[in-house]
């Protein structure tokens, strides 16, 4: 069928079966299944892998109507946290030079944006006055590309830049992707705003909401890859093998694929190609949204006997016991992967792994032996938190940087905007919000405000800053701004090193028969919940539990499907609502 009609794909099923396989034809024209009896969606995510893998004829030459690309991989998706600066990107690279004993300068290097990242270089200095001097300068020199999520990747000088380019913008565009579903979606809520916007008529849709995809549809879309990742992983054996045992150790800045095969009691280690780790690489990517976050390690072994379908059993860690030495990466990249992919919550060993770092490059390889000894008990930290880790004695700074004239510093110890200063074991409360704002005026184009806000404190709580606090209010405008990096690393250090605590104290006041106050008025004992405005009184056997909503904690009473009580974020210990809850439900 592909040979006669001259494609490089063919779809096979049966009429009575929703599962499909996909063959494909490689870049040397030869065939082979690509994805054996999967969905339609996951055979449209191998589709797109193999196009790019094997067929990838570089960026569209021109877009389609509306500004849409021609082809499904021409841009890289903007990253939550915006772009990343030059300088972290020269960092990353000379972090990459030094982990890997490159023949190449870790100083003195240069970058140039393009639209996926930057491409790092070391400059060479050329005599612009002798027209022969271009003999001298070296062939082939490494050129490193970094995504503004922190990966890197080496190529040479003897690749035309814009090739290189648009190849790894191409493929941080699979990693990245939306769902087709959530694309569909997305597309039509902006042709529907340039629409209206053009007519030039008052707006007929006051609002437009897409709801994300539910936790089943995200863990199927994820689950989905394993089985082409395993497939594609077999064609690698040797003849006559028996069982496969493979294991990927990922972060966004470094990857460690190690891939084993055997044959009765003979083994032989086989290296993982490029193509494969973006497959894996996508495969976290859509794993990072469920619940749980992005794995550490993912753990394959596939066996498989002569005339019997193949066992593959999978594991996925995510670092509830320090992981093994030959899996462990350094701390920089562990800190490159939490700003990536924020996180509830960081396994104790993990965060003291991280904070424990002299700094990037310079970090001991070994988790500390404390940490790695500790597990949990009955008596330990409530569910849903880890416990907070231990505070370096020399910190490594989370945030240094400059808000308008203000100098804003954070560590695990201490937090800094301009003339105000916490420690954060003073630290009695906090709160972080997100809100966005939509004003329509009549004849005039409706203009959007984002607003963030960070602030820890002590009590009592009247409403504001009181006088031993820290806020930090961040502005953007524009209809899709992003989160600001410096609140994303508050939040993160917030979450890390400061919400464990609270919690903690907080359960141990409702188990000792005291009452803890969170959000400004919700008050939790043994009892269950109350609040006197609005008035609300609930035993434990009627909460249904809490959600996150709109910058809200919602919290629900059993059988009914409205909230009883919303909580904005940025009130005292708002944050802390769910696990709290949790901790006391049935």
């Amino acid at each position: 069928m592909g040979e006669l009609h001259e494609a490089d794909y063919v779809v096979v099923s049966r009429d009575d079966a929703e599962l499909v396989t996909l063959y494909g034809r490689g870049a040397g024209g030869s065939w082979s299944v690509a994805a054996a009896d999967v969905d339609a969606g996951t055979a449209e995510e191998v589709c797109l892998w193999f196009e790019l893998t094997q067929h990838y004829r570089g960026r569209s030459p021109s877009t389609a109507p509306a500004g849409r690309v021609g082809r499904p991989l021409d841009h890289a998706p903007p990253p939550d946290g915006g772009g990343m600066p030059a300088a972290r990107a020269t960092a990353l690279v000379a972090e990459h030079v030094r982990e890997h004993r490159l023949d190449h300068p870790d100083q003195g290097l240069a970058a140039d944006r393009f639209e996926a990242g930057w491409s790092v270089y070391a400059p060479v200095d050329v005599d612009e006055s002798d027209p022969m001097a271009f003999l001298d300068m070296p062939v082939g020199r490494s050129v490193f590309l970094v995504s503004d999520i922190g990966r890197v990747k080496e190529t040479s000088s003897s690749i035309p830049p814009r090739e290189a380019e648009e190849l790894f913008a191409a493929e941080e565009a699979y990693v990245r992707r939306r769902p087709a579903e959530e694309r569909f979606l997305a597309e039509l809520e902006d042709e529907v705003v340039r629409r209206e916007a053009e007519s030039g008529d008052p707006p007929q849709i006051s609002s437009f909401t897409v709801e994300p995809p539910s936790e089943e549809a995200v863990a199927a879309r994820a689950s989905g890859l394993l089985g082409p990742i395993a497939q594609q992983l077999a064609l690698l054996g040797p003849a006559g093998w028996d069982r496969f045992t493979a294991a990927f150790s990922f972060t966004v800045s470094r990857e460690v694929g190690q891939l084993r095969f055997w044959s009765g009691s003979r083994s032989t280690e086989v290296p993982v190609p490029e193509q494969i780790a973006v497959l894996v690489r996508r495969q976290r990517h859509l794993a990072a949204r469920m619940p749980a976050g992005p794995w550490w390690r993912l753990l394959l072994d596939l066996g498989h006997e002569a005339g019997a379908n193949a066992r593959i059993a999978t594991e996925f860690d995510y670092g509830d016991r320090p992981l093994p030495d030959c899996h462990l990466l350094a701390p920089e990249h562990y800190r490159n992967d939490l700003a990536a992919y924020p996180r509830a919550g960081t396994p104790a060993w993990l965060a003291e792994y991280v904070a424990g770092a002299g700094g990037p490059g310079t970090a001991a390889r070994s988790v500390p032996q404390a940490a790695a000894a500790s597990r949990p008990s009955s008596s330990g930290p409530p569910r849903g938190r880890t416990s907070p880790a231990a505070a370096p004695s020399r910190p490594v700074p989370f945030l240094d940087t400059a808000i308008g004239r203000k100098r804003l510093y954070a560590d695990p110890q201490v937090i800094t905007f301009g003339k105000r200063s916490i420690a954060l074991d003073e630290v009695e409360w906090v709160g972080y919000s997100a809100t966005h704002t939509a004003t329509k005026r009549f004849l005039w184009p409706t203009t959007h405000e984002s607003a963030h806000a960070f602030q820890v404190d002590k009590y009592p709580y009247y409403g504001g800053l009181g006088r031993d606090g820290v806020l930090v209010n961040f502005h953007a405008f524009g209809r899709r701004s992003e989160p600001p990096e410096e609140w994303l690393s508050l939040v993160n250090l917030s979450r890390q090193f400061l919400e464990p605590r609270l919690l903690a104290e907080l359960v141990a006041a409702v188990r000792r028969g005291g009452t803890a106050t969170v959000g400004a008025g919700v008050k939790v004992d043994r009892g269950g919940i109350g609040c006197a405005r609005p008035r609300v009184s609930l035993p434990w056997r009627e909460v249904a539990g809490t959600q996150l909503r709109g910058g809200m904690v919602c919290v629900y009473r059993t059988g009914r499907a409205a909230p009883v009580l919303t909580v904005p974020l940025g009130y005292p210990n708002a944050v802390l609502i769910p696990d709290l809850i949790a901790e006391f439900m049935p």
